[in-house]
Order: structure tokens, then sequence, then C-alpha cells
């Protein structure tokens, strides 16, 4: 590329001639090289005035120093064509001196500034050759001065285009050089010489002159097309981009407005600037309500007159009556001596933007399904309202809701009526809170009401029966009517903690005891609850211990034959005596193992170890062994059945699993398939409990069971209550029919023994029989049963 070339001069094999003309542009490009003979040529026709006047004013007292002299008429004719020359050279300038400087220039306005100088030095040294040799010493000393001085004067105004002084001086220098020839005193010599030192400092010095305007001129074109870049750049940006450009000045007045900001304001440039920027600013006086940390036209002032940089600074406006945002930055502009200058900044509308993450943000923080608030809406208002109690006292409450029998909602109607209901419910207690109050769904029907209920705790009690109230009446959904409770628990600050993860556990705790006691109906946090909490997570703790060590234990409860009172089956009893804790009740520690899941590996405990110790047992004896509804839903039930079976060589008669009437509730075809394989396998099955639960007859018709066993609370009136008899005697007779055989519990007095025998009952257990003993007890108390049944029970 041509702009990366050197000019001719540089070029080895050009001529002498070529190379004088392009002096002074070693090292510059074909490019720059016009520009900057150019910019040469423009600085030394700005000193064409002052260099014609001097040349007139130096040819004038030229001709006034020669005018007696012999050579006066050759004096005056060079001297006329001096002025002359320079008369109509300074006529040429100032009709063109209103023209634009070309912006670049060919090496022919250098050949013809050179032959302008050597036109000029040319008639000064004819001068000198013509009046030296004639002239006085005083005359001498005028050309002599003449000389040196036109020749510096000529050589420094010409120093911006060496080749032009480098003749101006060599022709003064050769008109010198022969005046003083035929000089052959020591002053002539000492003037010469004089001269060519005196010339030489001046061609260096328009060498060094010439390299430093290249340099500078360099820079302003780097500058130049930086700037044009920057332009380029500035209106590809103001083109391609929804943002525009604003400049500002010292006093704050809007100085430069971009065509988009006009457009952005639909007003002309001409109307805009020069206003105070703060008054070209369509201000809104109404905010977005749910917009935060914007500014208003006050606030943007007091960020002007700062006279420091900003970035992204909200602002709202308002247009044609519709709110919008703007989001300003600017850079502050100093001067060289620090003073502000202004501002340039630039802005968008970022409304659409605002709105967009004004969404993503509520969505962050609502549920998607009702539109109230999350957990994390709720956390952070749960932290305001701790800050707000920290510093001011004002109290709140937190409502820990649960609805009930929503299971049978989403069964009923599907999950499509389910959502709808929590939709409802959601709409109800939104309306039913306060305006400060925060309604957050915590996920599945648990919702939570933070409630500022000041230095009142009877209010949040208020609302909750209010909830109450209302969610217990039917709710109509396109699929028909759901009929659903709540059970809502309480915990309000100060009185019940001031940490939010305190009060949602209180809450939570308050929440279970509404639930265990009938539902439906809230309760307040207490320290019982608290303390019961703890206990609970410590057995919970400790039974998960004791499950990985080993340390429950079997107790065996004997069932006897009602008619001979011999031992026919002993039912094992889970027990747990905690080293530290003592005796832990069954009724304690089953439930928990059943909401933890840890009852799967513990009845699979309880079945082997009930098998290997009962093996050894008469064969007519069997063991009974409880199942919880989770373990026999267990797909690896039968398996380990059968295996333990096998590994203890025990005839399968002699098991019998007892199950009870809720796992026949929700029948699915793996409880039916489950209970056929233990029947082929010759297990036995009792239905326990018989009569407690939501008893069915259509249970005992689709599943086939070996016992039925009654339960206690209809043995233990059956003496004073003939409707307990009868149904007792009901059960015994049904069980009959159905050829089962059938079993009384808890069975503590001879007459219940007696009146059950005549009834025909088949097994007897309870304490009148024996109360639960060891392993080695039961053994030894099947020793001594067979030898005095008889006496005991005649």
């Amino acid at each position: 590329m041509t702009d990366l070339l050197t000019v001719h001069s540089a070029a080895p094999g050009a001529s002498w001639i070529d190379r004088f003309w392009r002096l002074g542009e070693g090292g510059q490009t074909a490019e720059e090289a016009p520009l900057i003979r150019a910019v040469r040529l423009s600085i030394v026709g700005k000193n064409t005035p002052w260099m014609m006047a001097a040349n007139i004013g130096n040819a004038s007292l030229a001709a006034l120093a020669f005018w007696d002299s012999p050579s006066a008429l050759a004096v005056n004719l060079i001297c006329g064509s001096l002025i002359a020359i320079a008369a109509y050279t300074s006529i040429v300038w100032w009709h063109a001196r209103m023209r634009p400087s070309p912006e670049r220039a060919s090496v022919r306005g250098t050949r013809k500034a050179v032959l302008n100088a050597m036109v000029l030095s040319g008639l000064w040294a004819s001068l000198v050759v013509v009046a030296y040799a004639d002239a006085t010493e005083t005359q001498r000393m005028v050309l002599i001065a003449l000389t040196v001085g036109m020749a510096g004067g000529g050589g420094f105004a010409l120093a911006t285009i060496p080749p032009a002084s480098l003749a101006f001086c060599g022709m003064m220098g050769l008109g010198a050089t022969i005046a003083l020839a035929g000089d052959n005193s020591m002053v002539g010599v000492y003037l010469f010489s004089l001269y060519v030192i005196f010339a030489a400092i001046i061609i260096r010095s328009s060498l060094a002159v010439c390299a430093s305007l290249t340099e500078k001129v360099r820079a302003k074109m780097a500058a130049d097309e930086q700037r044009d870049v920057i332009n380029l750049l500035l209106n590809d940006f103001e083109e391609n981009t929804a943002d525009w450009l604003w400049g500002a000045d010292e006093d704050l007045r809007l100085e430069r407005a971009s065509s988009r900001f006009c457009e952005q304001l639909a007003t002309p440039d001409s109307l805009i600037v020069g206003k105070l920027m703060v008054d070209a600013i369509p201000f809104a006086t109404h905010f977005m309500a749910e917009i935060e940390q914007i500014g208003d036209r006050d606030s943007f002032r007091r960020k002007l007159e700062a006279r420091q940089s900003f970035r992204d600074v909200d602002i709202c406006i308002e247009q044609a009556g519709e709110l919008g945002i703007w989001s300003l930055t600017a850079k502050a502009i100093h001067d060289e001596s620090g003073r502000f200058v202004g501002y340039r900044g630039v802005g968008r509308d970022v409304t659409a933007n605002r709105q967009t993450r004004l969404r993503i943000e509520h969505m962050a923080r609502h549920d998607p399904l009702t539109d109230v608030g999350n957990r994390v809406l709720l956390n952070e208002d749960l932290a305001r309202a701790v800050s707000r109690l920290e510093r001011f006292g004002d109290g709140f409450s937190l409502l820990l809701l649960d609805l009930d029998r929503f299971k049978q909602v989403n069964d009923n109607h599907g999950h499509a009526g389910g959502d709808e209901l929590l939709r409802e419910v959601a709409g109800l207690l939104q309306q039913m809170c306060g305006e400060s109050d925060t309604l957050a769904r915590l996920g599945g029907d648990e919702f939570v009401i933070l409630h500022m209920s000041g230095d009142d705790p009877k209010s949040a009690g208020n609302l909750a029966a209010r909830i109450i109230k209302r969610l217990g009446q039917p709710f109509h959904l396109r699929s028909g009517t759901a009929h659903v409770g709540v059970s809502i628990g309480l915990a309000c600050a100060p009185l019940d903690g001031t940490c939010p993860d305190q009060l949602m556990r209180n809450a939570d705790l308050a929440l279970y005891r509404a639930k265990a006691d009938g539902r439906n109906r809230f309760r307040y946090f207490d320290s019982s609850l608290d303390a019961t909490a703890r206990r609970r997570n410590l057995i919970e703790q400790e039974l998960a211990l004791a499950v990985s060590l080993g340390t429950l234990d079997l107790s065996f409860q004997p069932l006897i034959d009602a008619q001979s009172g011999t031992v026919v089956c002993a039912e094992a009893l889970l027990r747990w005596n905690h080293t530290r804790l003592g005796p832990i009740s069954p009724a304690e520690f089953i439930p928990i193992a059943e909401e933890t899941g840890l009852i799967t590996s513990i009845g699979a405990w309880v079945l082997r170890e009930a098998i290997r110790i009962s093996k050894d047992w008469p064969d007519h004896v069997r063991v009974a062994v409880n199942l919880s509804s989770r373990q026999f839903l267990s797909p690896g039930l039968v398996p380990m059945v059968e295996n333990a079976l096998k590994a203890n060589a025990m005839r399968p008669g002699r098991l019998e699993l007892e199950v009870t009437e809720s796992l026949l509730m929700n029948s699915t075809p793996g409880v039916e398939h489950t209970l056929k394989t233990l029947g082929k396998l010759g297990v036995r099955i009792a239905l326990d409990d018989f009569g407690t639960g939501f008893s069915s007859l259509s249970y005992l018709r689709r599943f086939r069971f070996d016992k039925l066993k009654i339960d206690q609370s209809f043995i233990s009136d059956m003496e004073t209550n003939d409707d307990g008899r009868a149904i007792v005697e009901s059960v015994i007779r049904l069980a009959k029919d159905l050829r089962m055989s059938v079993a009384a519990e808890g069975v503590e007095t001879q007459s219940q023994l007696t009146m059950l025998r005549q009834l025909g009952c088949c097994e007897i257990q309870g304490y009148l029989v024996a109360k639960p003993m060891s392993a080695e007890a039961f053994t030894a108390f099947l020793a001594t049963n067979d030898a005095d049944s008889e006496r005991r029970y005649a």
C-alpha cells in the first residue's frame, strides 16, 4: 500500500534534483508527504507579508545608501526590481488571503517556493556584486549587514521549506563570495567565514524546524484520525442502538443533544440546547409505586451539581401522560488546570428493561400458582419485622396454616382441582390479611401469615379464628364441591422469641399440637411444646442409634386356648430400655419410627429376631409379629419372610403376621397380591384391633384372614355394657361363620374369661394370662403351662 512506502527522496536511484525538491521529507510516507507539505507551504504563506515588507524596506534603505555611489544606477535598478516583485507578491497574497489553505500540496509547490526564493536572493546577491567594489567602508558595512540580515531572515522565514531556505541562503552566499573575492584583506576573509557559519546554522535550524513540524503535523493527523474514528463510532452507535448522547457545559446547560435524544424529547435541538439539563428532561411528578431507588428532579440536580462522574442513574420521566424510566451516565470533564468544564454523557430508555426486571423480581418472591409471597419474600419481610421490633418494639405474630383433608381433594378432584382450591384459599387469605401483613405459601397446602399484631397477641388469635370459620365453608370448584379445614399454629414475637428460625419452629410446634388435638383449630405456642419437641428430637436421634447398635429388645405375651388354657401363640412386642432415659413406651417411639422411616428396618429386625427365638418352641406354639403399613407395602417383605423361615428351618404355619384395618383402607393391587402370596406360603394372617378403625365387612369378603383379634376396648366393658357384650358376641359368631379363629385382647378378670368361653372365643390374651416377658421367661412359662393350665382354668 502506498501509505506504507516512503517518499521518493528515500528511494534508491532517485535523481539528486528530486532528492533536493524533497529535502526535509525523509521518513514520511507517500500519504503523509502531501499533507505535511501543504502545512509547510501554508506557514510560509502566512509569513509572506512580513517577508515582502522586509524586502521593500531593505531595498529602499540600500537605494538611499548608494544614492551618490558610482554604481547608483545599477543599485537603483536592482532595488526597484526587488520592490516591484515584493509589491506584486503582496498584492497576490492579499487577494488570496481568504481562500482556505489546501489540505494537500505537490512537489510543484515546493519548486515554486524555491524559484521565488532564488529570484529574490539572486537580486540581493546581484546588489552585493555590483555595489561592493565601488562602495565606501560605510556602504560596505551596509551591504554586509543587508546580506547577513536578509540571509538570516529569509532562511528562517523559509525554514519550513528546506529547499527554498537552502536556495535563498546559497544564492546570497554566492553573491557574497563573488563580492569578497576581490578583497584581499583579512576583513573579507573573516566576513566570508562568518557568513558560512551563519548560513550553516540557518540551514541546520531549518531542517530541525521542518522535523519538529513534521512530528506536530503527524500528531495532529493522528488526533484528527482518532476524532474521525470516534465520530464514526458515535454515529454508528447512535444509528444502531437505542442510546443517545448529550453534553452539558460548566453551567450545567445542555450544549449538545444527539438526534436520538431530540427524538426521545420530541423536540428540535434548537429548543433544548442552552437549557439547564434539569429543565430539558421531562421529570415525572408521580413515581411508579413498585420502583425503588429512582431519582427525581431534585436528586438529579444534586447529582449534576456535585460535578463528578456518575453511572446508571435512573430517573422517572413522563411523556404524553405515560411514565417511563431513563438511565443516565456522564463523565465530568476538566481542563488542564483541573477546572470543571462540563459533562459528556449517554442516556437510554430502560422502561422495558426495568419492567422485565420487576417481573423477574416478582416471580422470584411470589408463588407461581397462587401469586402470594413465597419463602424468599417471607424471609425478607420477617427480617424487616425483627428489625422494627428491635428498634421500635413493634410486635408481630406468625400464623402457620396447614389445610386439613387436602389429600382427599386431590384424590377426588384431581391435581387441577387441588390447584384451583389452593388459588381460592390464597385469595381468601389475602382478603382477610391486613395491609401490613405478609401472606406466603411455603409449598403444598402450607401457608404462613406474618401478622403485624403489635402488642396484642390476641389479634393473631382473632385472625386465626376468622380463617378457620371461613375455610370451613364449602368451596365450589369446577369439578364439584370440596370441603377442607385448616389447622393453625401461632408464635408471637417477642413473647415466643425474636429469631426468625426460632419463631418458625415454634409456630410449627403449635401447628403440630393443633393437628394432634383434632385439627380444624388453632393453638398458641407454649414452652411445654418446646420440651415435647426436644424430647421427640432426642428420641429420634437415640432411636436411630439403637437400631444401628441393636439395643432394642423383644418381649413375648402368651395367647392361650380359651377352653384348655394351653399356650398356642405368643405375640412379639418391641421394647426399648434406654440406658439414660429408662424404659420408653412403644406408644411414644413407634410413631416417631414411622415418621422417620426407621420402622422398616426395625420391623425387619423384629421379624427375623422373633422367628430366630421361636424356632425352638414346641411345634404347636406360634409366634405373632405386628407389621406396619410401610413395612407391609415394602416389595421386600415376602422374600424376607421366606428367607427368615428357611434360615431357621421353621414351618410357615407357625408364623402369624398381624395387620391393621388402616392398611386396608387404601387397598391397592399390591396389598392384595402380598396377602395372597403370604397365604400361599402358609403364613397365617391376623386382622388386629378389629372394630376400632374404619371397619368394613367388605374387608372380610375381599381378603382372606386366619384370625380376628377383638380390641381390648370392647372386652373391658363387656361385663357392664350389654351393647359391648353384643358386639363381642357378634364378632365371635362372624369369625366362626367365616371359618376364622378369634382372639380377645386385654382380658384381665376371671369373669371376662368365663363370658368369652361361653361365647365360644378361641384364644385369650391379657394380664389374666400373663404380662409380656422376656424370651427366657417365656420359655420357662411354656414349661410350667401344660402342667397347671387345667388346674388354673378349671
